[in-house]
């Protein structure tokens, strides 16, 4: 090979790098104006993951698991049955109620004839009363008209001593009559105040009953919304106590949390449109807006706040909570609460 094949070699190497280098060049200005244009459009942020309602299901009485109707990850809707705690104790409790209801419910029944009895012989004695105080009357003036004739000559002394001797009887009947009228205004009173703390008493007994009755429907654990069950941590047969968390629903409502740098926030409103990438589908895109914004940034959420009094000040880029909502009519099934999805949200001017 001479000298000039070897310099005609050299200039078409150095020709093809320079166009290899062209392009690169032209390529790499390209991404940077297309993520300068992009920069312009969208606010973006990678600090976002999906969200939904998980509701622990807790048991509300303790008791032994009898029958578990749901299996891990099983859609269910809202009512539909997913245990049952074994009812023997608290059945019996209602029974026992039931049976110390119908037990005040005829004592107060019994008390209350006994104070309707005791009315009714107020008014019999009050008729022997009003009887007695005629008869008084009546042996009266005849007394006094016989006592007139006596001291007149003009009536026996058998006569004057027999109207005397009856209207001393009648004065004695009235003042007894009076004596049981009163007692039976008594006895009266004091059957109406035994019958009213027994009519009290059943509505103690009502509200016992009613308390046990509620504790059985316990027995039965429904869900509380249409939605997923998580992971089943319990078996028939298993003690559970009060409060315990039975299972976990997950509600078919999604949404996204957001966390945007503090400083993004002035190019972002509520009901900006956004495009939402899942990172578990990176060929499928959603569409969304933002809904609401925190009232404080994520850091003052924490257990234990920063604090910048102490003298050790480093300002730190703050992020800021949002709410942001997938638009209707989009198959969300594949999504799941955790995963992590990148959020462009549209540049607001």
């Amino acid at each position: 090979m001479n000298k000039e094949d070897k310099k005609d070699k050299t200039k078409g190497f150095n020709k093809v790098l320079v166009i290899f280098a062209s392009l690169l060049l032209l390529t790499g200005i390209g991404v940077l104006v297309r993520h300068l244009i992009f920069t312009n459009q969208y606010v973006t942020t990678n600090d976002a993951q999906i969200d939904q309602y998980v509701t622990p299901i807790a048991s509300r009485i303790a008791g032994f698991i009898k029958e578990v109707r749901f299996e891990e990850n099983q859609y269910v809707h809202r009512g539909d049955t997913l245990l049952i705690i074994d009812a023997s104790e608290y059945q019996t409790k209602v029974d026992m109620a039931n049976a110390e209801l119908q037990s005040s419910e005829r004592n107060a029944e019994v008390l209350s004839k006994t104070a309707d009895a005791a009315a009714n012989s107020i008014s019999v004695q009050k008729a022997r009363l009003e009887a007695a105080k005629v008869s008084v009357w009546q042996t009266q003036q005849d007394y006094n008209r016989f006592k007139n004739l006596f001291e007149a000559e003009a009536a026996t002394r058998q006569q004057y001593d027999n109207a005397k001797a009856a209207y001393d009887i009648a004065l004695a009947q009235l003042h007894a009559i009076t004596e049981e009228y009163n007692s039976a205004q008594l006895n009266s009173s004091k059957e109406k105040a035994n019958e009213l703390p027994a009519r009290a008493n059943i509505n103690i007994k009502k509200a016992a009953k009613t308390n046990a009755q509620l504790f059985l429907s316990y027995t039965v654990v429904t869900a509380p919304y249409d939605g997923f069950v998580g992971k089943r941590t319990i078996q028939p047969g298993q003690f559970v106590k009060e409060g315990q968390t039975l299972a976990n629903v997950i509600s078919e409502e999604k949404w996204i949390n957001a966390n945007f740098r503090e400083t993004q926030l002035e190019n972002l409103s509520e009901g900006t449109v956004v495009t939402i990438q899942v990172d578990a589908f990176p060929k499928l895109s959603f569409k969304g807006k933002i809904h609401s914004f925190s009232p404080a940034s994520g850091s003052k959420f924490s257990v234990i706040p920063q604090d910048n009094a102490t003298g050790n000040f480093v300002k730190i880029e703050q992020r800021i909570p949002i709410k942001i909502v997938f638009d209707p009519k989009q198959d969300l099934k594949k999504l799941r609460a955790g995963m992590n999805v990148v959020i462009h949200a549209t540049h607001q001017s």
